[in-house]
């Protein structure tokens, strides 16, 4: 068996800011625009990026939550682009999403084993009759008690709610699950419980993530390879180690200069602190998208925009990689 997963080639979407029209007269958003990657079975593939360069668009691209304006996206093995009805339905079985927010993912007028059982019931994979039991067997897995469901999610704290909804991901036993910034919304203590579940479940059920966050220490912690965007471009992408002892673009330098530093005793070193504000995703700037704010930005940055090319075993999207 092939042991790519999901591959994306030419991945491009645009929304229309003027009643969702398409032609020379109205403007639109580039929230991704012409990515092409691919995630491995089993693995852990992070996107990361300031607010607003895409992550959430391209995740949602890959289940089919949004329809891609051009490009094409194969699922196991599958092109699954075009699907539509009872294909696209029967393939929505093994692709998942586990929201960001916990407090508005889940329906606050159902009960926690109504909102387990809705797409087992939706996709008739069980039995009225086995829905309790496999319930309670989920809830566990998840760590929250069986007793629990029938409680309602403002009954719950914001990590037991993640929990619901990392129950309501599995539940139809998927593939691939994207991870939409899972922990950002929970407290710091917490993050690192969910954080541990999701690995435990993903080693259990041979998981494939697309996990999607602006936290640099928890994607080193979790990811097996990393793909960082900027205004909807990949500007890097590779294993996670090379990438964070030895990043390639400067904007990958930027980011990682920007998170927390633990060991108290490299705090007085001087920090690298990107300036600027990110360019408007309507009036993309020609040449690199990021030239604007680049210390290293020379006349080909302003003028050509930088091809996805190998170096050092990983893509870069650079005039000069590893300035």
């Amino acid at each position: 068996m092939e042991n790519t997963l999901v591959k994306v080639q030419g991945l491009t979407k645009h929304f229309a800011l003027d009643n969702g029209a398409f032609n020379s007269k109205h403007e639109f958003v580039h929230a991704v625009d012409n990515v092409s990657f691919e995630v491995q079975r089993k693995e852990t593939f992070a996107l990361v990026g300031e607010s607003g360069c895409g992550k959430s668009t391209l995740g949602r691209l890959l289940i089919r939550l949004i329809n891609a304006t051009t490009g094409s996206i194969t699922f196991n093995g599958n092109d699954i682009s075009k699907l539509k009805g009872s294909a696209l339905r029967q393939i929505r079985k093994e692709m998942q999403i586990i929201f960001q927010d916990p407090f508005s993912s889940l329906n606050p007028r159902m009960n926690i084993r109504d909102i387990i059982a809705e797409p087992l019931l939706t996709h008739k994979i069980i039995k009225k009759s086995e829905k309790e039991s496999y319930i309670g067997q989920l809830m566990e897995l998840v760590g929250l008690r069986k007793e629990y469901m029938s409680r309602y999610p403002h009954m719950f704290s914001g990590g037991q709610r993640q929990r619901i909804g990392i129950a309501r991901a599995i539940a139809l036993n998927p593939k691939f699950i994207v991870c939409d910034e899972p922990v950002s919304a929970l407290d710091v203590s917490i993050q690192s419980q969910i954080i541990n579940l999701l690995q435990d479940l993903q080693e259990e059920k041979d998981l494939t993530y697309l996990f999607i966050s602006h936290d640099l220490g928890v994607v080193r912690y979790i990811s097996s390879r990393v793909c960082v965007m900027f205004l909807g471009k990949i500007m890097e992408l590779g294993p996670t180690e090379e990438l964070y002892t030895h990043p390639l673009h400067p904007y990958t330098k930027f980011l990682i200069a920007a998170a927390p530093i633990m060991n108290p005793h490299d705090r007085d070193k001087e920090k690298l602190i990107l300036q600027g504000d990110i360019p408007s995703p309507v009036n993309v700037p020609s040449g690199c998208r990021f030239h604007f704010r680049c210390p290293y930005c020379k006349k080909i940055c302003t003028e050509e925009e930088p091809q996805l090319i190998e170096k050092d075993g990983r893509s870069v999207a650079c005039h000069f990689p590893g300035k």
